[in-house]
């Protein structure tokens, strides 16, 4: 198991509990802009998506809202092991 901070324990927890995460993948004005639904517990940054990302424990599928490519990010099998 990588070594997680609290932060991004809470995180893993959250979307275990139906938190969504959305990221803007787009090049445009609102590129990297991260969204959740409902509000996430925690701040959430780039580094954190991809340091759970490059560990298996989100995987992300794209999705277009009016022609602008957003990654939405679901929680893993391995994921839900992790917390």
């Amino acid at each position: 198991m990588p070594n997680l901070t609290k932060d991004q324990k809470t995180l893993l927890e959250s979307m275990n509990h139906g938190l969504r995460l959305q990221v803007c993948s787009d090049y445009c004005p609102n590129q990297w802009t991260i969204t959740t639904s409902p509000k996430a517990p925690v701040r959430i940054f780039k580094k954190t998506i991809q340091k759970l990302y490059q560990n298996g424990l989100i995987s992300y599928q794209p999705i277009h809202h009016f022609g602008v490519r957003w990654d939405e990010f679901v929680i893993t099998q391995k994921g839900r092991q992790a917390v």
